[in-house]
């Protein structure tokens, strides 16, 4: 194995330990284990075949993957492992497996993945999962003979995305060269081989980076590819996990920090039109030029990572708050890929109202980064370290693990964030002293706990964790409440008066099936005066214009396709009659 310089302060549960019990979360993993593993392999392989001069049966896939799935293939690999091992689902490991098998037969000689950089370097994170998760020991050796071809092949003029090649293209397909450090560093550290660090080291995204390294307020922001930009910045995690350069790791929480003042919506998507946004009002602007607001599956990825990463190189809790946002409100409320590759992409936030749809070409990128999102659902609920358990998210959930000798299983219980509070029952053969930590979310106020219904004295500040610490028996529980409460949140620092509406971290949308009129509020009038909640997260709206149909707000992942809504409003606009 290679060395990391830093050890991180709290450790993932590397998709051993963590089941998701019943609720949204396990029904969307469930629902996208089968349509995945729906697709039989001679298609996803049918392209690399023919290349390859290969029989090649089975009827192909359409799309983006219509010559090959190359765009998407690492993806597929590494969503089955991750989902294969955090649920213990040996046909989806063997599946992956054997796509591997059939895959390697097609490369050319010399390690010849017949792949574009953009492909290769998903392909890279495929391999590593593949060796960490699936247990196949043939696939950092296959990595190790395509690294040297991609080091001898690959062009290397690194050109910086600007605003006429926004993904950064240099002459020969090398769009999104910055994000291949983050898993070549992962192979490093897994396989110990120093070519993959030498090579990471070559796709460094210095000149982007170095604008976060002082602050959190970069002058000259350009509009350059969202997705990606934020993607790199995973690439400058690992390569603080694996050099020690506190500057790197600096740059990922300055970034983070940005867009989340800058950047992003009240779902946590980001990137209209696929592009950051210069912090002028552009954001709240888009929302009347754009039906394209966020790359919902690819976006989600990325901000996944880099909350993850951040929140244990740093052990601070305020990162998981995007996560925890983007699970409701941005992959959480995407639409299924379906069999045939039909994808939900665009997160679509119009003034004018909005509508959930597919994609209009089939087997996207972001077919590839749905799969790897909801796996990663396994991954973002529970830390830990040698104090005991973190909690990040409130989800129907178990975490179980050895701590001090003793196996430890603690399962969630929770209708959050219809209800206000998740209740955590613990399960060990004898007593252990540990603490258990969760989440304050940024948002929230009042904040509280108690221990087999007695209220325990917790430091509940906004961002930070909230610690019990104690000797734990079984069948202790504690229950963690956290006040729900309607809220505005304005989209830009110059459009103060245009906001979403949430409850708690959900976002509110209005159904415009029956009443194509928007909600009209007062602007500084107080919310809970003019929605009154009917049922969980959903309020009816009080206005004075006459009306044939009672209108609500609920939460925005409800919403189906095809079924307009409302998710900003302007609250000085003259109502629509």
């Amino acid at each position: 194995m290679g060395t990391a310089k830093v050890r991180a302060i709290l450790d993932t549960f590397e998709y051993d330990g963590v089941r998701l019990l019943p609720g949204r979360c396990s029904d969307q993993a469930a629902r996208a284990r089968a349509v995945y593993f729906s697709v039989p392999d001679d298609d996803i392989l049918k392209g690399f075949r023919e290349k390859a001069g290969l029989p090649a049966p089975g009827a192909g896939m359409r799309g983006w993957c219509v010559e090959t799935s190359a765009c998407i293939f690492g993806q597929l690999l590494s969503g089955m492992a991750r989902l294969s091992r955090a649920t213990g689902d040996a046909p989806l490991r063997n599946k992956a497996l054997a796509l591997f098998d059939g895959w390697r037969k097609t490369i050319a000689p010399g390690g010849d993945a017949r792949m574009r950089l953009y492909d290769w370097e998903k392909l890279v994170c495929g391999l590593v999962d593949l060796q960490a998760y699936a247990g196949c020991g043939d696939a950092l050796p296959v990595l190790e003979e395509s690294t040297a071809w991609a080091d001898r092949t690959f062009d290397r003029t690194r050109r910086p995305a600007d605003n006429h090649h926004f993904q950064g293209d240099g002459p020969r397909q090398t769009i999104e060269w910055y994000t291949l450090p983050e898993n070549l560093y992962r192979a490093y550290l897994l396989g110990g081989n120093p070519a993959f660090k030498t090579f990471a080291g070559l796709w460094l995204y210095e000149d982007y980076w170095n604008r976060f390294a002082e602050t959190a307020e970069p002058a000259g922001v350009v509009a350059v590819h969202a997705y990606s930009h934020v993607n790199s910045f995973s690439s400058a995690a690992m390569a603080y996990a694996v050099t020690g350069e506190r500057r790197y790791l600096t740059v990922c929480a300055n970034a983070y920090d940005f867009l989340q003042r800058t950047q992003c919506y009240a779902t946590g998507g980001y990137g209209p039109d696929e592009r950051l946004m210069p912090p002028d009002g552009a954001l709240g602007r888009s929302l009347e030029l754009y039906a394209g607001h966020a790359e919902i599956p690819c976006g989600s990825w990325a901000a996944f990572k880099l909350s993850r990463y951040l929140i244990a190189l740093t052990g601070e809790a305020r990162f998981g708050d995007w996560i925890e946002t983007l699970l409701y409100n941005g992959i959480g409320a995407a639409l299924p890929t379906e069999p045939d590759g039909r994808t939900f992409y665009y997160g679509d936030y119009r003034l004018s109202s909005g509508i959930k749809q597919y994609y209009w070409y089939e087997w996207p990128c972001c077919s590839g980064t749905y799969l790897q999102t909801v796996a990663d659902y396994h991954n973002v609920i529970y830390f830990k370290n040698p104090s005991g358990l973190f909690v990040n998210l409130f989800v129907p959930s178990e975490a179980a693990w050895w701590h001090g000798g003793e196996r430890v299983v603690v399962r969630q219980e929770t209708d959050y964030p219809e209800a206000d509070t998740s209740t955590f029952t613990f399960e060990m053969e004898r007593p252990v002293r540990m603490a258990l930590a969760f989440r304050v979310p940024g948002w929230s106020t009042g904040v509280r706990a108690a221990v087999n219904g007695s209220p325990a004295a917790v430091n509940a500040e906004p961002g930070t964790w909230a610690r019990i610490e104690r000797q734990w028996s079984r069948g202790d529980r504690v229950t963690v409440t956290i006040p729900l409460r309607l809220r505005a949140s304005p989209i830009d620092a110059q459009h103060p008066k245009r906001v979403a509406i949430l409850w708690g971290p959900a976002v509110l949308a209005q159904d415009e099936a029956c009443c194509r009129r928007p909600l009209a509020l007062e602007a500084g009038a107080d919310l809970a005066d003019q929605l009154v909640q009917e049922g969980p997260a959903r309020f009816r709206i009080l206005d004075t214009a006459p009306e044939r149909h009672t209108r609500f707000l609920q939460p925005f992942h409800t919403f189906p396709a095809f079924w307009p809504y409302w998710v900003y409003f302007d609250l000085d606009a003259a109502p629509l009659y």
